[in-house]
């Protein structure tokens, strides 16, 4: 990235598929199944091919969440301590997010946020400048969806429209050759 333009990078992960409801006590232990680890796994090297390697990592404390930043961190040779949890994104509505991104530090300029549905799609709809028409025909973020973000806002001044959607990436449309 070219950090001398003050460009910033936002990419939006949805945890991968995960374990149903009724093979857990409750909604935050679900775990990710083993289709969710390999969708994860050929994102992260899709994140890899592309250089889209991130200098900050947010994870909601849900375990599938942890999870799939843990994937992508073991996979771009990241250290998965490295990974900031923050339970303001479990549950959230897109102000949380927005909150949860403003606390990143001016110094990283690609942010990676893992988290759930709908706060991430409703975040997406409120900070894309270009989101109706290219989002909207990208259905919604299935697991293990990528969204990438661009903005020359701080993470401080996010605001509505604030952001350019540069892609949203679903697993299943990535070669399986990552397995």
């Amino acid at each position: 990235m070219n950090k001398k333009t003050n460009n910033r990078e936002l990419l939006l992960l949805r945890h991968g598929k995960s374990s149903s409801w009724d093979s857990v006590d409750g909604d935050f232990d679900r775990t990710l199944t083993e289709q969710g680890q390999q969708h994860v796994k050929r994102v992260a090297l899709y994140l890899q091919q592309n250089n889209l390697i991130p200098d900050f990592i947010l994870s909601s404390p849900a375990q599938r969440a942890i999870h799939t930043a843990t994937i992508v961190c073991q996979s771009l040779g990241i250290d998965p301590d490295t990974i900031h949890v923050n339970s303001q994104i479990y549950n959230a509505q897109y102000e949380d997010l927005l909150n949860v991104i403003a606390q990143c530090s001016q110094q990283s300029y690609r942010v990676l946020l893992v988290g759930h549905n709908p706060s991430l799609e409703e975040l997406v709809t409120f900070l894309s400048s270009n989101s109706t028409q290219q989002y909207n025909n990208q259905n919604h973020l299935s697991p293990s969806s990528l969204v990438h973000l661009q903005t020359e806002e701080e993470w401080s001044k996010l605001h509505t429209s604030g952001a350019h959607l540069l892609s949203v990436t679903h697993s299943r449309s990535l070669a399986e050759d990552s397995d």
